[in-house]
């Protein structure tokens, strides 16, 4: 019988990689149809990546890190380095891309009402039988 933190992990591990596969799945479909019929969608094809970094971070940091920390604190930092990233990658590049920070902004914003609501447990939380 599978013990409950390896089943939170096996979950924290499928939820993470399943918005990887999510997002590649967008940028080649998604993004050139956007792009190609001029579509208004306030953005979504340039920051879907950014929107789903949060969750797909926090999902595989509880995951694969030795060393867990709280859902919220992983949220904040998960968000903090995209939004750091972000903000590297704008002076490199001499424009800072905004809605990707926003996107970032409203995620961690989301994943922790989210968290609220639902109560997401870290791996350790969950007590093996």
């Amino acid at each position: 019988m599978i013990e409950q933190s390896e089943k939170a992990k096996m979950i924290y591990r499928t939820v993470g990689f399943s918005l990887i596969a999510l997002c590649i799945v967008l940028s080649f479909v998604y993004r050139p149809y956007a792009y190609s019929h001029h579509l208004n969608d306030f953005h979504l094809a340039d920051s879907y990546t950014s929107f789903f970094g949060v969750p797909l971070g926090v999902c595989l940091t509880q995951a694969y890190r030795s060393e867990k920390w709280s859902i919220p604190m992983n949220i904040l930092y998960v968000a903090l380095l995209l939004i750091g990233w972000e903000l590297v990658d704008g002076f490199l590049a001499q424009t800072i891309d905004w809605v990707d920070v926003s996107a970032c902004i409203i995620s961690g914003c989301l994943m922790y009402v989210l968290y609220l609501v639902f109560g997401f447990k870290r791996v350790e939380d969950y007590k093996d039988e």
